[in-house]
């Protein structure tokens, strides 16, 4: 943190003010645990001074000011320096590591992230006793969350990391702790849930390969995620719940108040998971949505309340109907106009209702047709459905045509601020076949059927840059070879990392792949939500379709060198706007 006491000082209400974890209540409860111990003579301890003493096995700063003698934990909360290697002034302690400063008679933290824990001192015929008390799972927990609001309201990723520990420790849940961050931000998304959300669902769901202390990472990663896109953000306040209203033609028209009530009152009323998904695979597969985000945020919404329990879907699902009611309808500009016409012209119904046989891209000319035609190839891909792939077998395709695509992918793409295109936008075809294939599986009807089109055209529309270029990409030919994914991963080794994933058993090299995903080597918040969102959405086709080529593919974005380039690149393209008068090349 900045050693700047002005930018750090927190001001806190008298209810927001808790007592820190140790702090003794009157009452002590059942699972407490208390130990006394006398550490020293009143006459030894001057006025001004502070002295280490020890209770059991806690390290506690004797403290007396003006007011009395005090006793908090020697540990700074921050990192754990002594604070009686600080200074007192008065009575304000100040651990000089980072100048965090707190009130000596109860610990609270003026200039820094958390207060530190305090102890009851008695005097006892000149002598200074201290009793410390160890608090019950419960108590420890009712002053942990206010402290944990605190940080992510901050965006203090240390004291949340710290907070998120602490309550594992006490007995929360990943899910309990991880929906806090829900509840918290939700309302405050300036257009509807986003990537924050998103990511939380899969790091919850990456959180089940790590034991322990140690889901602190992928649950402090959901946590920093959400946080940093609402700080500082006011709630949106929710109307009332009114189940008259059809959620989806209000969807439809942009009409956010009326949708809203829609959504609240469906809930209250007790509408079923499966009756709110039909309704939003309805909005999300009549417009192409937001480059995919629409299918992609309703997926994680339903992955994220199956988790922690429907009872908490009013806490989510307005939020969502916001994200769809403001989304781009893609579907209406003129790049899709020949895609639409070809979807408009499709028999829905047949589609649906094609079944999936043992069909085989013969030659692999449907996967050819969506990496190279000239236009999305939406006739191919019916023909194909239709002769026995099922709308399956189109999604097993173009995942497997995303793959390709970002295995022939040429990273100095990402340098060049005149081209409007990266990495990021192939990944959401991956994702984006992903989520089409879960609400395809959960509700297999027309809707979901022309959801999978969508995904045909946005396999075809992450190859712009290749036909921008005129250069033809190949996939390069990588040797399979036994090694560490996330080790080649983590060492910016991106043809060791395809190699690798191509070699290794899927559950092998995904649980690797999606454990490098949270390590932080994306740096912008946005990169490291779509290296996470790729990974878990890789490791899920790769088991689905029994190929390893999503893997490798979401493993040569992880460890390949990327520029995150987006002031830079909006700064490149107000400039042409401001001298052309003309949009960015599409």
């Amino acid at each position: 943190m900045s050693t700047s006491p002005s930018l750090q000082t927190q001001t806190r209400t008298p209810e927001e003010a808790t007592p820190s974890p140790q702090t003794p209540g009157p009452n002590q409860s059942p699972g407490s645990h208390q130990t006394t111990e006398t550490v020293g003579a009143v006459d030894d301890l001057a006025v001004g001074q502070m002295k280490l003493a020890r209770v059991g096995e806690h390290r506690i700063a004797l403290i007396r000011t003006p007011s009395g003698i005090h006793a908090l934990d020697n540990a700074c909360p921050h990192q754990g320096y002594g604070l009686v290697t600080g200074s007192l002034d008065g009575e304000l302690v100040t651990c000089q590591w980072h100048n965090w400063k707190f009130r000596a008679e109860d610990g609270q933290c003026l200039i820094g992230e958390e207060d530190v824990a305090c102890h009851q001192v008695d005097i006892r015929d000149g002598e200074i006793v201290v009793t410390v008390t160890e608090p019950s799972a419960e108590e420890a927990q009712a002053a942990l969350w206010p402290s944990l609001r605190r940080g992510f309201e901050r965006d203090y990723v240390g004291q949340m990391a710290r907070d998120v520990g602490r309550l594992l420790q006490t007995g929360a849940t990943p899910e309990e702790i991880i929906w806090k961050g829900i509840q918290l931000s939700a309302p405050k998304v300036e257009y509807g849930i986003g990537h924050g959300m998103a990511m939380a669902a899969d790091c919850l769901t990456i959180s089940d390969l790590y034991d322990g202390l140690d889901k602190t990472l992928p649950i402090t990663q959901a946590l920093s995620g959400m946080s940093e896109g609402t700080r500082g953000r006011d709630s949106y306040p929710l109307p009332d719940g009114d189940a008259s209203i059809d959620l989806a033609a209000a969807i439809e028209t942009e009409d956010l108040d009326a949708a809203l009530a829609a959504t609240v009152g469906l809930i209250e009323a007790g509408a079923s998971a499966d009756d709110l998904l039909s309704i939003y695979v309805q909005a999300v597969s009549s417009h192409h949505l937001n480059y995919g985000h629409g299918a992609i945020y309703t997926q994680k919404s339903f992955e994220l309340l199956d988790r922690v329990g429907w009872d908490k879907a009013v806490d989510l699902l307005p939020w969502l109907t916001m994200s769809l009611t403001y989304g781009t309808r893609e579907d209406t500009l003129p790049y899709m106009r020949k895609a639409m016409r070809a979807i408009e012209a499709v028999d829905l119904a047949s589609l649906a209702d094609a079944p999936t046989a043992d069909w085989v891209d013969h030659g692999q000319h449907l996967r050819s047709a969506m990496l190279n035609s000239d236009e999305a190839p939406i006739d191919a891909a019916v023909a194909a459905a239709l002769d026995g792939a099922g709308v399956p077998g189109i999604l097993d395709t173009v995942t497997l045509a995303v793959s390709e695509r970002l295995l022939r992918y040429d990273p100095s793409t990402d340098f060049d601020l005149e081209v409007d295109f990266g990495w990021l936008d192939i990944t959401h075809g991956l994702t984006y076949a992903r989520a089409a294939r879960y609400l395809w599986d959960r509700q297999p009807c027309e809707a979901a059927a022309r959801l999978a089109l969508f995904t045909v055209f946005l396999c075809h529309d992450t190859g712009r840059a290749e036909r921008w270029s005129g250069v033809d990409h190949p996939t390069p030919d990588f040797t399979s070879a036994p090694g560490d994914v996330a080790g080649a991963v983590l060492d910016g080794k991106p043809d060791d990392a395809v190699a690798h994933a191509l070699h290794a058993d899927p559950h092998t090299a995904g649980q690797a792949l999606v454990r490098a995903s949270q390590m932080d080597r994306s740096g912008a918040f946005i990169v490291a939500a779509h290296v996470i969102k790729l990974a878990q959405a890789a490791y899920e086709e790769s088991l689905t379709i029994g190929s390893n080529l999503p893997l490798a593919a979401a493993a040569r974005f992880a460890a390949a060198p990327r520029l995150e380039r987006f002031v830079a690149r909006n700064a490149a393209e107000a400039i042409g706007f401001l001298q052309t008068g003309a949009p960015p090349k599409r």
